[in-house]
């Protein structure tokens, strides 16, 4: 049962179904471990439960966001199958939950003016390490651990 973090017993069920008006959602169980992949840029339901319900935060260092209030950012870039890219790029493997500050943050860099002609941009990286770990790396080159139990700076 979302959102209630104790366990349930049949009979606390059983009482629920008998007040009058109470509604009831059943919804399969879902294998975390499954990796379910689309070849379209849109996000399914059915991927986006998987991906949020491994990671419960925004996966940049230091937020505790919850990922249900996150966008869903592909790690590694997207890049259309019409353009030359892979099929299934859109996966459980290739999206982590990021708040829309941080994921601004990763995907619009700040320009920032450089000595040649023209600017360079400042940008946040990550890469997934596991299914719930990510190696961030700042605009300065400061790198962050960030795991189930919080961010680690290295």
């Amino acid at each position: 049962v979302e959102n209630h973090h104790q366990t349930l017993t049949a009979d606390t069920v059983r009482e629920w179904l008998a007040v009058p008006g109470t509604q009831v959602v059943v919804k399969p169980v879902i294998d975390l471990h499954d990796q379910i992949a689309v070849d379209s840029y849109e996000i399914p339901d059915r991927i986006s439960q998987r991906v949020r319900l491994k990671r419960p935060t925004c996966v940049f260092p230091h937020c505790t966001r919850t990922s249900a209030r996150t966008d869903l950012d592909h790690i590694d870039e997207y890049v259309p199958p019409d353009q030359g890219g892979p099929s299934g790029q859109t996966s459980t493997a290739n999206l982590a939950p990021l708040c829309r500050r941080h994921h601004r943050a990763k995907t619009h860099p700040s320009p920032v003016p450089s000595n040649e002609a023209g600017s360079t941009s400042i940008a946040w990286d990550y890469e997934q390490l596991t299914p719930t770990t990510w190696l961030w790396t700042s605009p300065h080159d400061l790198r962050f651990l960030v795991h189930p139990d919080g961010t680690t700076t290295l």
